[in-house]
């Protein structure tokens, strides 16, 4: 099954906690396959229990067809197949992990 990604880097989304932006968008060759996934900050910063942050990667899944069209809001969409095998997943967080030194790995699907 394939879905659409729009590319959506240095957009910060608000929320009533604090706030996220995903930095930087990267692909890795995993299996003979093209994962890609993106890079992201978390900040809570106004929550009546505290501060914090995060740092995070975003799995969209593998390529499918990269930056083919732009939106209606003129981002750039990908088409990808979300990648939903258990040990795929653990293998791709355990990479991510270790290149990028995010604290939490997300996947679509």
């Amino acid at each position: 099954m394939t879905k659409e990604y729009p590319h959506e880097i240095k957009r910060e989304f608000q929320s009533i906690s604090g706030k996220y932006v995903l930095e930087k968008e990267e692909r890795i060759e995993v299996d003979g396959k093209v994962v890609l996934y993106a890079v992201g900050n978390a900040i809570v910063d106004s929550s009546c229990c505290g501060v914090g942050g995060c740092r995070y990667a975003l799995v969209p899944g593998y390529v499918q067809k990269l930056k083919t069209r732009k939106n209606d809001s003129g981002l750039w969409v990908s088409e990808v197949e979300p990648i939903v095998d258990r040990e795929s997943r653990k293998e791709i967080t355990q990479l991510l992990k270790q290149k990028e030194w995010v604290t939490q790995v997300q996947f679509w699907g």
